[in-house]
């Protein structure tokens, strides 16, 4: 075993070059695979150990009496182990700097109890009626301080609140994706809405972990036992847990996926390298044998000589890859309240040895089982194996076409070898194909992003306070010339067969079609009595797009037709969209509050803003229509470029190799062809061209192959969103770069062959054809 370990010792120091590429190509895969390990073992426990440590709510639900006592028996009704509240609440709108908002607050005396701990961050909690405490999520936001004071401006007297603490609720996700809570004294609530907008809010905690269905029979049966229109919402904990993990659960989808295309291309790599190494040391192996060493004994050398580099970046590239994993999981920590602890799993470390060890073995074995069964007489007689024939055809085929003689030569070089071919072009398919979707797929994001926040088709937003009325808005607006269309909006709760939640629906007012919501199938509403809705939410009602349906709001029935299927990404897909003639016979009163302006073309948006917010400066909240990306996008985005960057390394190191073991295997033809004059420069174009033609062929077959695989990952991430992809979505290439992506790969091919082909330019024609 010695005689074994010093052999594969010393023909890695001769191969150095060929030991680095192991070693490159193993780490950037290993690093890769243990972040998604590290990822998906950890997606889920921040959350869950937050829920217990705060005795987390499992059932939320919003009450609309004016007297509490009623709902004391809810608890026993539905078996809950804890209940907390009735805590009276209100949706009230704050003022600080140049920003309104609308937060549910919640009138609470203290910040712990047996449910629904708050967890104080900063500061302590209100201990008089002018004090309010924000989650921290929103206080990090908007740059609010404890010690700050912001104007309530939901009610006339315009009260002044100090921020008395920062808290984490676990019941909420963070402030750039979800709505935010605040809470203030239970004496000081009735004084910062009016009675008609009060509302009482509960809190229900069941002794096991209760399943989406039974939450929702719960909600069914606290409805069925009180008056009709009592219960006003819901939240359950699930969708809550959904929120805070979608990011984690997508990049670690895409961070599978691709880890494994980088174990495929570095299996290829290996494969490729033992391959290389065994066709260029026949003479070698035939003396290992002929001196004692059996076949296991050589097949262990060749393996040896993988497993080492390779057992060296798991070493280096485990560290890197849970490393590379915290700041995601510290992300999830401080959402969540929770002091953050590295986290490693010895484990999952051990997993990804022994997996990449496993899978470099496997694709080492079959040459290095080939070399083991060579006969020693036959291999030392020839020295050499036998050269590639099958470029010859390809080689005739360039001279017939009058390319020039170096060109066909390396054209022909580059098929000489069909198992190696394979290879070299595989990784170079996996390369290409991570590429493209690292292009695509932050467009689709940017294209659903723009839906979203309406970029291109509102310039800018307005909240309204109740104390200004819809038809003084409108006056305002209107007497602006730069207003193009405005397009009002309110949130309205209704019920939906089939869904126990009351559904959140976006009641628009004036031409919505204008906004640029994608739609994915069907069309959007154009009448009273249309709707629209995503695919979540047709899931959970059991409709598709043509059905009819009768919903309940305030206790009325509204009829509704499906007309079409909309991308929305709010509440995970369970939000409903319709007109405003659909809800005005049944709620005369009924008022936008928010409302989007685009302006005529060349108008001055920081102008519009000051003149408008002149108008109501204390009653009218306005802002520029804010496009930017998300948090979570951005995070996505990121590692999608990292995880490109980092196959994109691989691809190129195959090609490299393949073309280092191509040019010392015909180092003979070489010397000849250079002793007959050929040049040096036309030994690199020989090279290069053997570079381009591999880099060509896996190009080509990774277009179509990068175009499906963004239309898969586009799919799965729609779908943990509750969405079905918009078609729309899907053409991000444009027609010159589907040209030029190939063209790129076969440039930096030939890039990557500078090296080996100045490697063969040199060759010392004496030294070479005297040694044969």
């Amino acid at each position: 075993m010695r005689a074994v370990l010093v052999k594969a010792i010393a023909d890695l120091r001769r191969r150095r070059l060929q030991a680095a590429v192991i070693f490159l190509t193993a780490l950037l895969a290993v690093a890769t695979g243990t972040m998604a390990l590290t990822l998906m073992s950890q997606t889920r426990d921040p959350y869950e150990q937050a829920f217990a440590a705060q005795k987390g709510a499992h059932l939320q639900v919003g009450y609309t009496v004016t007297d509490p006592k009623p709902l004391e028996n809810t608890p026993q009704l539905i078996g809950a182990a804890v209940a907390g509240g009735p805590y009276l609440s209100a949706s009230v709108q704050y003022e600080f700097g140049s920003q309104k908002v609308y937060m549910l607050t919640m009138g609470r005396d203290n910040p712990g109890g047996d449910i629904e701990q708050l967890r104080i961050t900063s500061g302590r909690w209100p201990t008089n009626t002018s004090e309010v405490a924000l989650t921290r999520s929103f206080a990090e936001l908007n740059h609010i301080s404890v010690g700050q004071q912001l104007k309530v401006v939901s009610v006339p007297a315009e009260p002044l609140l100090t921020v008395a603490a920062e808290v984490v609720d676990i019941d909420e996700g963070t402030a750039d994706l979800s709505s935010q809570h605040a809470w203030v004294l239970s004496s000081a609530i009735s004084a910062l809405a009016t009675k008609s907008d009060l509302f009482y809010w509960m809190t229900y905690r069941f002794a096991g972990d209760p399943t989406d269905a039974q939450l929702q029979a719960a909600v069914n049966e606290i409805r069925a036992a009180l008056p009709p229109g009592t219960v006003g919402g819901s939240v359950n904990y699930l969708l809550i847990r959904s929120v805070f993990n979608i990011t984690n659960q997508i990049i670690t989808s895409v961070l599978i996926a691709f880890s494994s295309f980088a174990i495929l291309a570095t299996a290829a790599i290996v494969a490729n390298l033992v391959t290389g190494i065994v066709i260029s040391s026949y003479r070698d192996i035939g003396i290992m044998k002929a001196i004692g060493f059996s076949p296991s004994d050589v097949s262990a050398v060749l393996l040896l000589q993988v497993l080492i580099p390779t057992g060296v970046a798991c070493v280096v590239g485990i560290p890197l890859g849970t490393l590379g994993s915290q700041p995601l999981l510290a992300n999830s920590a401080q959402a969540l309240g929770l002091a953050y602890q590295p986290t490693f799993s010895p484990w999952l470390d051990v997993a990804a040895l022994v997996g990449a060890l496993a899978v470099v073995a496997l694709a080492a074995s079959i040459p290095a089982v080939r070399a083991a069964l060579l006969k020693p007489a036959v291999v030392i007689a020839k020295a050499t194996a036998p050269v590639g024939r099958s470029g010859r055809v390809l080689r005739a085929l360039a001279s017939a076409m009058r390319l020039p003689r170096p060109v066909a030569l390396g054209m022909g070089d580059a098929l000489a070898r069909p198992v190696r071919t394979i290879l070299t072009i595989l990784a170079i398919f996996v390369g290409v194909v991570t590429v493209m979707v690292a292009m695509g797929l932050p467009r689709s994001f940017t294209a659903i992003n723009d839906s979203e926040t309406n970029a291109g088709h509102v310039d800018v937003q307005i909240t309204r306070s109740p104390a200004l009325p819809d038809s003084a808005v409108m006056n305002i607006l209107q007497a602006q010339p730069q207003t193009d269309y405005v397009v009002a909006e309110q949130g309205l709760n209704m019920i939906v067969p089939g869904i126990g939640d009351a559904v959140n629906a976006r009641v628009f007012r004036g031409d919505a079609t204008k906004l640029g919501y994608l739609v994915v199938a069907g069309r959007w509403f154009s009448s009273a009595g249309e709707a629209v809705a995503p695919r979540a939410l047709m899931g959970s009602a059991h409709l598709k797009v043509g059905d009819r349906f009768t919903v309940s709001v305030s206790g009325k029935a509204v009829p509704l037709v499906l007309v079409g299927e909309v991308y929305d990404i709010s509440n995970l897909g369970q939000t409903l969209f319709t007109d405003w003639s659909t809800v005005a016979s049944v709620l005369p009163d009924f008022q936008p509050f928010n409302y989007r302006i685009k302006l005529t073309p060349g108008a001055d948006v920081d102008a519009y803003v000051r003149n408008v917010a002149a108008a109501q400066p204390d009653l009218l909240e306005v802002r520029k229509n804010d496009t930017s990306l998300i948090g979570p996008v951005k995070i996505i985005d990121n590692v999608l470029f990292a995880i490109a960057a980092v196959i994109a390394l691989i691809g190129i190191a195959g090609i490299f190799n393949t073309l280092l073991l191509n040019t010392r295997e015909r180092v003979r033809d070489t010397a000849t062809l250079k002793a007959v004059g050929m040049s040096p420069r036309q030994v690199m174009v020989m090279v290069a061209a053997a570079a381009g033609l591999l880099a060509l062929i896996g190009g080509l077959i990774a277009l179509p192959a990068g175009v499906v695989l963004n239309r898969f990952l586009l799919d799965l991430i729609s779908g943990s969103a509750g969405n079905d992809t918009p078609p729309s979505t899907y053409g991000v290439f444009a027609s010159w770069e589907l040209i030029a992506i190939p063209v790129v790969t076969l440039l930096v091919a030939m890039a990557a062959a500078l090296v080996p082909g100045r490697w063969a330019a040199r060759t010392n024609v004496i030294e070479v054809l005297h040694a044969e």
